[in-house]
């Protein structure tokens, strides 16, 4: 499920975080599978939560200004011109839901090519964290209902052909080689450099690099 929980980072962050619809194109027929899994995600606390974060926590605050930072905006125009890529966002796209939508209000969002909008962490409301990367890892997981979203991914892959064939596909063999070059790009590892010398562990910057470049966007 790792893969389609990757997919849902991106549509929540290229959609308006009030009013979060899947865009559909042709048929609509795997837009109309996601919105489930997007209806399910509590907006406003993870805003809230996002912000806070910002405020308070310095590595936090670390995370975000390096995901904005020139390496990881390469990093992720390598990965989109990347043959494999194209083949997946062609199948998505020919598959009813508009991802191709979904990219370009990403890839504005990011600062590609224009850069994103100052921190606004003055805005930030008053909620309790954990702290640190790992710990909005953490808090974000606790205000998700991730068993209603589990049931609803074995449910789809029970009786939904489209949701299932979509899988299927993206753990195809011929995306493993593409899979694996994403945190070998010589961008990705530069981030990484960074976010060791400003004393990230390594291994959470990459597991979490998704995850902060939608916290970017969302604040």
């Amino acid at each position: 499920m790792k893969t389609i929980v990757a997919l849902l980072v991106v549509l929540v962050a290229a959609s308006p975080l009030n009013a979060l619809k899947v865009p559909a194109t042709g048929s609509g027929a795997l837009a109309k599978e996601f919105q489930p899994f997007i209806d399910l995600v509590p907006i406003d606390k993870v805003l809230a939560l996002t912000k806070t974060y910002l405020a308070q926590d310095k590595e936090f605050q670390t995370g975000i200004k390096l995901v904005r930072g020139s390496e990881v905006k390469q990093w992720v125009q390598d990965l989109e011109h990347a043959s494999e890529f194209k083949t997946l966002i062609n199948y998505i796209q020919n598959n009813g839901l508009d991802i191709v939508a979904i990219i370009k209000a990403f890839n504005k969002a990011i600062g590609i090519p224009p850069l994103f909008s100052v921190i606004r962490a003055y805005l930030a409301p008053q909620v309790q964290i954990t702290g640190g990367i790992q710990g909005y890892v953490e808090d974000i997981a606790a205000i998700l209902p991730l068993d209603e979203m589990v049931k609803l991914y074995e449910d789809k892959m029970e009786h939904s052909k489209v949701f299932k064939d979509f899988v299927h596909e993206i753990i195809s063999p011929k995306y493993l080689p593409f899979y694996q070059s994403i945190y070998e790009n010589k961008h990705y590892m530069n981030a990484e450099d960074e976010a060791a010398k400003a004393g990230i562990n390594r291994h959470t910057f990459q597991i979490n690099s998704q995850l902060l470049l939608t916290a970017s966007i969302q604040v």
